[in-house]
């Protein structure tokens, strides 16, 4: 038996049509709801941001909330994440792709499937392939609806606007005569009223919520982890942008679920303050630089370790690991920065900080060097970001700031 909570997140209030079917199936046990509200919607997002997202709030909700399963609900966002954060963490970790795809083929009786989902979850392809692999024979269409997260997140479910937008999408894949329909976003669930109202009776919907439930109620179970039976399970719910959530949505969505009235917190998972370690590397004394670019980072709410002038590479990675760092920036003004810095990477993956991110900005080179080049050999050298002379602090706080945080 296990008290440790599910996490379930979502790029929004989209995944509560999950977290309802497991209170439903799993009333026992404790979960903690994460809406990235801060960055909704994830569809039109690259999956690489997409996937940074699902890293760190699985890190989040697994290493600090010590939650013993994960369901990331969003369809983006399990398409993007869902293999790493498998790779990284011994407990169940469930998406909603191949529960929706097995009930949809059991369901369908003319082999004509139709997905409905975001811009990200059609263009992977991941509903087509999950589907074709239990039966070659099926035939897949799909449609983007990115209007449906932008109705759902206001609260506006069943009006008339709803239904004429349903309509507008709905209609090629009724063109394409498909017989079932996947609800492949955890926001739509919310709009089957007026999904179905222009489909018709003869189109079965089908959304993978209860089918997640179950198979993470038999994953848990299997391992001895599930909740005492005397316990009666409470839900935390987060979000990680408060006034993103809309009044109209908070008055009738979480009812429409079974899920009453809830009490949403703003997490502060994606405002916490970064430590920066920042420095002049080797034997250049120029500070007055340095000085600005501590101002101008501690006013952007960095946590700033300024190691000064003159600082060895042994130095940064003392800071960084004494400080829990998550970035290293490096200063260099006299010319000599490729002698100085080349190795740094290196030793910062000895000292068991593969992941720092290394910025470094100066006169790196001596001479008159083309700057594509100078960049590039930088990069070489195991940098992410590399500046030329003139770059204005706001432009590296930009960085750190979709680079610490996943983008904005």
């Amino acid at each position: 038996m296990s008290k440790k909570p599910i996490g379930i997140f979502d790029s929004g209030v989209g995944g509560l049509t999950i977290a309802s079917e497991i209170k439903k199936i799993m009333p026992r046990e404790n979960f903690i709801y994460f809406g990235d509200t801060q960055h909704n919607p994830y569809g039109p997002r690259p999956l690489s941001q997409v996937r940074c997202y699902v890293d760190f709030i699985s890190r989040y909700l697994i290493e600090e909330r010590e939650c013993k399963g994960i369901v990331i609900a969003c369809n983006t966002a399990a398409i993007a994440g869902k293999e790493i954060v498998r790779e990284k963490y011994d407990i169940p970790v469930l998406g909603p792709v191949g529960a929706g795809a097995r009930a949809a083929v059991q369901e369908t009786r003319n082999g004509r499937i139709g997905v409905v989902a975001t811009e990200g979850t059609i263009k992977s392809g991941a509903y087509r392939e999950a589907i074709l692999d239990i039966d070659d024979t099926m035939k897949v269409f799909g449609v983007m609806a990115p209007r449906f997260v932008t109705l759902v997140e206001s609260g506006e479910f069943s009006s008339e606007r709803v239904r004429e937008i349903a309509g507008e999408y709905l209609q090629e894949l009724l063109d394409a005569d498909v017989d079932t329909l996947i609800l492949g976003c955890t926001h739509y669930p919310y709009l089957t009223e007026a999904i179905k109202e222009v489909v018709g009776e003869d189109v079965a919907v089908v959304f993978p919520g209860e089918a997640i439930a179950l198979e993470l109620k038999e994953k848990i179970e299997e391992r001895g982890e599930a909740a005492p039976s005397d316990q009666e399970g409470e839900g935390e719910f987060l979000v990680s942008d408060l006034e993103s959530l809309s009044p109209a949505f908070l008055e009738i969505g979480p009812q429409t679920l079974g899920l009453g009235e809830l009490s949403f917190s703003e997490s502060d998972l994606f405002h916490r303050p970064k430590t920066i370690v920042l420095g002049v590397i080797g034997a250049d004394v120029h500070a007055v630089g340095n000085r600005i670019l501590e101002y101008a980072l501690d006013e952007a709410g960095f946590k700033v370790i300024n190691i000064g002038v003159m600082a060895s590479q042994q130095e940064f990675i003392d800071a960084a690991i004494e400080t829990g760092a998550g970035a290293i920036l490096v200063s260099s003004l006299y010319g000599h920065g490729e002698m100085d810095c080349r190795g740094l990477r290196e030793k910062c993956v000895e000292m068991g900080l593969e992941d720092m991110l290394l910025y470094v900005g100066g006169n790196l080179v001596i001479g008159k060097q083309s700057w594509p080049a100078v960049r590039e050999k930088f990069k070489d050298m195991g940098f992410d970001r590399v500046y030329p002379p003139g770059t204005t602090p706001e432009e590296a706080i930009n960085d750190l700031r979709r680079d610490l945080y996943c983008g904005n």
